[in-house]
């Protein structure tokens, strides 16, 4: 099945709204927020450099790329056109910063152009990624940096026990919203094949139990989109977000999820 994601294009703009609450929530958080800092800190670019952020959404990451990287000019590109007016709407004060209709395989950016390419959470929602990196060294500069940052979707878990029913929470997650939840191991070897050299790949561990905002997002759209596919019905929709709630309440909540970023590099 095709993540809800990778068919952004056909969501009506209550999903469109639901997905950029959710992109806020955990742009926001402070556990991820202290992610963000630590991998985009590692990322170093020389004076005047360009920067294609891939799949940049509302702008939600956005802001912290500018925050912690700090181009010179930043280029983002969604495939959303919804997205792109919400990002658009988010810098109109800021000159450095502009956003286009694109996506991972069909950029529409030129040759060589720029210093950095990055996509943060995009790479488990795309349907070729080997096409997605050709892309990515095309647009790159010789010595230019490809940064990818994304959750290994297979660890996602809510379980306090074996055969825990909340679990399958996270069924509809991995069913209707990720479309590759392994991709970010595979990425090493699919790095390479596009030509680009491995510089690094970093864990970063995500776990959340008193304040789970993000995660208790994650798992009502998954259960929604669970619906809409005729998966499941309503009163167990309820029923998971009872249990969720109730546990968040009763300080009894886990949720965990590996991240992961990759540094590569065109060699020049």
């Amino acid at each position: 099945m095709t993540g809800l994601v990778a068919r952004i294009r056909e969501q009506p703009p209550e999903v469109l709204d639901a997905i950029a609450a959710s992109m806020n929530v955990r742009a926001s958080e402070p556990a991820m927020k202290a992610i963000c800092a630590r991998y985009m800190a590692c990322i170093t670019l020389p004076a005047g450099a360009r920067v294609l952020e891939v799949g940049c959404g509302n702008g939600a990451a956005t802001k912290l790329i500018m925050q912690h990287v700090n181009p010179a000019q930043l280029v983002g590109i969604d495939p959303s056109a919804a997205f792109i007016a919400m990002a658009g709407e988010t810098f109109a004060a800021e000159p450095r910063v502009s956003f286009a209709i694109g996506d991972a395989a069909a950029t529409g950016q030129a040759d060589a152009c720029f210093d950095l390419v990055i996509a943060h959470t995009v790479y488990s929602h795309l349907i070729d990624p080997e096409e997605a990196l050709t892309e990515a060294r095309r647009v790159l500069r010789p010595g230019g940096q490809l940064v990818i940052f994304d959750g290994d979707f297979a660890t996602l878990t809510v379980a306090l026990f074996d055969g825990d029913p909340l679990q399958a929470a996270v069924g509809t997650v991995l069913r209707n919203l990720v479309h590759a939840p392994y991709v970010m191991r595979r990425l090493p070897a699919l790095v390479a094949a596009a030509g680009l050299s491995v510089r690094s790949l970093e864990p970063h561990g995500y776990v959340q139990t008193s304040s789970p905002d993000y995660l208790l997002t994650l798992l009502a759209r998954g259960a929604k989109a669970a619906i809409q596919a005729g998966e499941i019905g309503q009163e167990m929709v309820e029923s998971f977000d009872r249990e969720s709630r109730r546990r968040v309440a009763n300080g009894t909540f886990y949720g965990a999820l590996l991240f992961l970023s990759l540094t590569a590099r065109k060699d020049g």
